[in-house]
């Protein structure tokens, strides 16, 4: 094979040519003006494949952000010619290390969308103050709001994907953590009540729902009556005695009426019987 002569080869050389036209670079040369020179120190174009443009994010709230923003950016993609046709972006927390640094003079559309992007950047240096810091959150999460595809019906807060369901984790774990002692107090109040009649004060109580009140209502009574027994003695206000009556109950699963000394003394042991209820208990 014949060899190029150098002088040919530097002839035909120009700077960047082989990178002006990639167009990983091309988007990596212009995505300060793309999104702002602010979202563009934590972001970068990392990799397209086929009609999708990975971008890199220094952590995942960087992400969510420019997720709300994926049209004004894809916009910004579409109008650098190199690009090709991307029509979907994909986030990925990861190194920023294809980021150039380059500045590049924004486009009208550029200019748009560096706008959107660039309220979203952090705001510089610490807080003053305790108030400063609580004005700085209360304006991202307006931001956020404007922007989220749904909010939390108890407390506004945004959410990153809409469901039938609408409620923030927060807010739905306090729902469920007053739902299951809700459920505990009744069952406390009438050990003996069956699931079907527990529906009736709790629309929507499952089965499952009852049974795992019910065995963590047996474990904590259980404590407090170990608890006196190893002690030998109740308080004054006799709560060992209501714990165990309900103890009693739920545990047996029969109605009141039903519950015998000899039952009693089967679930509780003598000791306990004795300590609780030393009228009834066996004789020697």
């Amino acid at each position: 094979m014949a060899l190029k002569p150098l002088r040919g080869a530097v002839g035909e050389w120009a700077p960047g040519r082989s990178l002006i036209a990639d167009p990983l670079h091309a988007l990596t040369s212009a995505w300060p003006g793309i999104v702002g020179l602010g979202v563009a120190a934590h972001s970068a174009p990392l990799a397209i494949n086929g009609v999708t443009l990975t971008i890199a994010t220094r952590s995942s709230a960087w992400s969510q952000q420019l997720h709300f923003l994926s049209p004004a950016i894809l916009e910004g993609v579409r109008a650098v010619p190199q690009a090709g046709s991307i029509e979907r972006l994909t986030f990925r927390v990861g190194s920023l290390s294809r980021a150039t640094g380059r500045r590049v003079t924004p486009s009208p559309v550029e200019g748009r969308v560096e706008g959107r992007v660039a309220r979203h950047a952090p705001e510089p240096g610490p807080a003053a103050d305790l108030e400063d810091a609580l004005t700085r959150v209360r304006r991202r999460l307006n931001r956020l709001r404007r922007t989220a595809p749904a909010t939390c019906r108890t407390c506004d807060a945004p959410l990153p994907e809409s469901g039938p369901r609408l409620d923030c984790a927060p807010c739905g774990g306090a729902a469920e953590a007053a739902r299951a002692a809700e459920l505990q107090r009744l069952i406390y109040m009438a050990p003996w009540i069956a699931p079907a009649e527990l529906a009736e004060a709790l629309p929507g109580v499952t089965p499952g729902e009852f049974e795992r009140a019910r065995r963590l209502l047996l474990q904590r009574w259980w404590v407090v009556l170990e608890r006196a027994r190893r002690a030998g003695r109740v308080s004054g206000s006799g709560l060992e005695r209501h714990v165990a009556s309900s103890y009693v109950l739920l545990q047996s699963r029969l109605p009141p009426d039903r519950i015998t000394p000899a039952v009693v003394l089967n679930l509780l042991g003598p000791d306990l019987q004795a300590l609780l209820w030393p009228s009834r208990a066996p004789e020697a």
